[in-house]
């Protein structure tokens, strides 16, 4: 069901307005110049300014719109698995990341997901384990994210 972007817009902006308040309340971090709301305020902004777009949007064609239709992707049975394995995937990553580890598990979802959307297998797998050693690179050694190791524990640098 597509719902008129007016009042998409409007509930963004609400949220996006809670979120900016919620975030006026988290705790500086010592040493810093910054606290840990900046980067949820940040965001909070920016979804305000994409509702007011949304707003404006949904005026402008309110005419030729109306307000709650279905989309024609929700006809295809392919697009509605797809759309259905997004969250199935971080799921499932939930579920069993602990155990596998994050490297077999992003690899495992990145690789389903790239199948699912079409891309060829060569590509698929590289893809999927160049991308998740990349990932986890960046969150484990540069932003020092602790990642699960699951099964890979021994291999741990």
């Amino acid at each position: 069901m597509k719902i008129n972007d007016a009042l998409v817009g409007v509930v963004l902006g609400i949220f996006s307005i809670a979120v900016f308040l919620m975030a006026l309340s988290f705790p500086a971090i010592p040493g810093q110049n910054f606290g840990a709301g900046l980067f949820p305020r940040a965001i909070a902004l920016g979804m305000l300014a994409c509702s007011g777009l949304l707003i404006l949007q949904g005026i402008k064609n309110r005419k030729t719109d109306t307000p709650m239709m279905v989309p024609v992707w929700l006809r295809d049975r392919a697009s509605v698995f797809r759309f259905l394995l997004i969250p199935t995937s971080l799921f499932f990553y939930f579920a069993v990341a602990e155990f596998l580890g994050f490297l077999i598990t992003s690899g495992l979802v990145l690789l389903v997901l790239f199948l699912a959307f079409k891309v060829r297998w060569p590509i698929a797998i590289a893809v999927a384990v160049i991308g998740s050693f990349i990932i986890h690179f960046m969150f484990y050694s540069i932003l020092m994210v602790p990642l699960p190791w699951g099964l890979l524990e021994t291999m741990a640098w």
